[in-house]
């Protein structure tokens, strides 16, 4: 690296020798204690211009370079679910930066797991050597760079799944001002990673570098983790790698350049067993049911007996399910059905279909969809269109009231868990069909962005007269009643954070039912929910409107054990008649009323929590909507209320006393 010195230094320098006898500047100690000074690393960003790539509300980016490590209010948050969370500081100069110092979290604890460190030195971002983690534990975090960096600015990237915050008391990163020319490390350049499957056990790997400021002198290939191989043209630009085994291997090249300044990249080339014989993946899995009678268990259907069987329990509605958990990721090709309650009875299922986890929802796996099929005929074999690599399967009964299930066989074998993006249906409202109710489902629009992001959970129930499905479920209503009705907006889609589920109660094609939802069912779809997509179960809420409030009271009243908060809008019951009303005492309520609907029900509710239900002031709170009356004045309004969903996603059931 070629060095001159910086211009502070010489004028520094020139000062204390220009100035007077060498006495009157404090002598050739103290000419050798400023040079030492100079030369000490400082912290480069304290009080520096600090921006962000989204902030949540008064944690603001300039509270990261304050100097404050011990107070919790000033801090920088990104707030929760948004994709890039970004902090960079203007260094306002150019300093070689040497190491740096993470303070995190929330109090004494919530540290930020899995980070990064960018720096711009005028030519773009690029990461600090060592200055990365992915499985932090600390809150308070010192790492010595493991190769110094001359850089204007520096970035600081969190990578912890989106549901978490991102707290950052303090960022401090410690350098000397940089000299006026340096030497530009080299950009190597290891090529793509590569997958293999035995028994192919080589690959050739195709690197190179450049130097932006001289020319690269050499490169060198190593291994640097995985199962031993062995290499060829390690000091050339084209590597050859024999003998590799199952596992993933990584490489790294390296390249010096003119002023022997280095530069590295990595690649990994992962190795997958050969492929093995079809078997029956599903033989004694473990399974669950939508509903099952109690003496013909699921597991019946996977024990490898056709002389026992699975039956479904007593439904009016159709889509019942039978899933299998194969463990780990498997290569699935097709499967036997074994139906009815032997091969000769005449009670086979007549429409089903098998479906994947696709790691956030299930998707229909094509070539599985039988549609009537004739009640002799108790054995079907499906090839399907592809195989499909997954880690569940789902048989959805699409009969009423019973189905049976003698036996279900998975042709299939190992395979490789995908870390792709998942490609569930996002952003918009979509039908799903239940066992329990059929509703309306939204995801957000953020969903697929990773495979480990759980998410809220909004159960949304209409009125006693209301609908939210059409009456031969050919999709959502154009005008759904209820929160429903509020993805009709693009903006309110792209800002909903959870996932949101509203029930139609009515049956398909005769809309029969009375509108009133029924506690064990709606506690049963919570239950179905959790399987069907990620679910953070520590914030599960209840809400609705009307006879879909008062449902939402009576199940904070009988059942709130699952709950985080409930939201009863426009509410017509008198939960105070209620021997077990104070059991809402605790729970976090947010009411709202209209002003012509009677609106003392919410104040009389929440005055007989505070006063006959134990010391202190209930959880509860509430809204009186001006000019609301019993429609969708107040209950319209009510749900386009943004600040409700900012106060209604930060309860956590887990906060409760």
């Amino acid at each position: 690296m070629r060095r001159i010195p910086s211009r502070l230094c010489t004028l520094v320098m020139g000062v204390l020798l220009g100035c007077g006898t060498p006495e009157e500047a404090g002598g050739p100690e103290a000419l050798s204690r400023q040079a030492a000074a100079l030369a000490e690393p400082i912290n480069v960003t304290l009080h520096k211009p600090a921006t962000a790539s989204a902030t949540q509300g008064s944690f603001l980016p300039e509270y990261a370079v304050d100097g404050d490590i011990n107070s919790d209010d000033s801090r920088w948050c990104p707030g929760v679910y948004n994709e890039t969370r970004l902090l960079d500081i203007d260094l306002q100069g150019t300093f070689d930066l040497v190491r740096m110092e993470l303070y995190t979290g929330f109090r004494a604890d919530r540290p930020i797991k899995s980070y990064e460190l960018f720096y711009d030195d005028g030519t773009g971002w690029k990461p600090i050597p060592g200055a990365s983690q992915t499985n932090n534990t600390s809150i308070a975090v010192s790492t010595t760079f493991t190769q110094p960096v001359t850089a204007k600015k520096v970035r600081f990237s969190c990578k912890d799944p989106l549901a978490d915050n991102c707290r950052v008391k303090e960022l401090w990163v410690f350098g000397t001002p940089h000299a006026t020319e340096v030497n530009i490390p080299p950009v190597a350049n290891a090529g793509p990673d590569q997958a293999i499957t035995l028994p192919t056990n080589s690959v050739t790997f195709s690197g190179g570098a450049t130097d932006a400021d001289g020319t690269v002198v050499s490169l060198a290939w190593t291994q640097v983790s995985g199962p031993t191989a062995t290499l060829s043209g390690a000091s050339t630009a084209t590597l050859s790698v024999t003998g590799l085994t199952v596992g993933t291997a990584v490489f790294r090249l390296t390249a010096t350049d003119n002023d022997g300044a280095t530069g590295t990249d990595e690649v990994s080339v992962t190795v997958a067993p050969a492929p093995q014989t079809l078997t029956n993946v599903a033989l004694g899995k473990p399974v669950s049911a939508g509903s099952s009678n109690a003496n013909l268990p699921p597991s019946n259907a996977v024990d490898g007996n056709l002389t026992t069987r699975w039956e479904s329990g007593y439904h009016f509605q159709t889509h019942n399910y039978f899933d299998v958990d194969l463990g780990s990721a498997h290569e699935v090709h097709g499967a036997t059905l074994h139906l009815s309650t032997s091969a000769t009875s005449s009670y086979a299922m007549t429409a089903f279909e098998l479906q994947s986890w696709d790691g956030g929802c299930w998707k229909t796996i094509p070539g599985s969809v039988v549609e009537g099929n004739p009640t002799n005929t108790t054995q079907r074999s499906l090839t399907f269109t592809a195989p499909v690599t997954t880690t569940k399967v789902r048989v959805v009964c699409k009969d009423q009231p019973y189905c049976r299930l003698r036996e279900l066989e998975l042709s299939g074998r190992p395979g490789v868990a995908s870390t792709a993006p998942t490609t569930c249906a996002a952003g918009q409202q979509t039908l799903v069909r239940n066992v329990r109710y059929d509703y309306a489902l939204f995801l957000p629009q953020q969903y697929n962005a990773d495979r480990t992001t759980r998410w809220p959970l909004i159960i949304a129930l209409h009125g006693l007269g209301g609908a939210t499905l059409a009456t031969d479920r050919s999709g959502v209503l154009a005008n759904p009643e209820g929160l429903a009705r509020q993805f009709n907006s693009a903006s309110f889609r792209a800002a909903m954070k959870a996932i949101v589920i509203s029930p139609n109660q009515r049956l398909p094609f005769t809309n029969s039912g009375t509108g009133w939802f029924n506690n064990d069912a709606l506690l049963a779809l919570v239950e179905d929910a959790r399987k069907d997509y990620r679910v953070d179960t520590d914030r599960i809420y209840f809400t609705g409107l009307s006879g879909g409030g008062n449902r939402s009271l009576e199940q904070g009243i009988t059942d709130s054990g699952p709950l985080a908060a409930i939201v009863p809008i426009a509410f017509t019951s008198t939960p105070t008649n209620d021997a077990n009303v104070c059991n809402l005492k605790s729970l976090p309520i947010w009411s709202f009323q209209g002003e012509f609907d009677t609106p003392s029900r919410p104040s009389n509710l929440k005055n007989w929590l505070d006063t006959r239900c134990g010391a202190g002031s209930s959880a509860m709170r509430f809204t009186v909507i001006p000019g609301g009356r019993h429609d969708g004045s107040t209950w319209d309004t009510a749900y386009a209320t943004l600040e409700l969903y900012d106060w209604l996603l930060q309860q956590r059931r887990s906060h409760r006393p």
